[in-house]
């Protein structure tokens, strides 16, 4: 039996449906859904792996918004790691991938950057 809640494992299988057919857009969305319901989780290991697949298809099938969604998922996941630096990183590729595209977005991104108290003297 799983331990996913319910909301996981639809998502599981909207993800498990785009795999059967395809369709790549679905697909990196399914992973940054599945991603952000991890994370609405707390399950950071789990958020971090769906996010990095979801930014990986993103770079190679979609255009900079998805990309730029994709990022965001990610930064947010490491910023509540010792991984800032990696987040900062994440998190300025991400408002310029959303940067005009959805411009609330890029807002929040820059927003959260500033938030970023604890990043590594060498990573700014």
């Amino acid at each position: 039996m799983s331990d996913d809640s319910p909301a996981i494992q639809e998502l599981r299988a909207a993800l498990e449906a785009a795999r059967a057919t395809r369709l790549q857009p679905d697909l990196l969305r399914a992973y940054a859904a599945l991603g952000a319901g991890y994370l609405a989780e707390e399950r950071i290991g789990d958020a971090e792996s769906a996010f990095r697949t979801a930014v990986a298809q993103a770079r190679i099938n979609a255009g900079p918004l998805d990309l730029g969604r994709a990022l965001l998922g990610l930064a947010r996941t490491l910023a509540r790691t010792e991984r800032t630096d990696r987040a900062l990183l994440h998190y300025t590729e991400a408002s310029a991938c959303l940067q005009g595209r959805d411009d609330a977005l890029a807002g929040e991104a820059r927003s959260e950057i500033a938030g970023l108290g604890d990043v590594p003297g060498g990573a700014r």
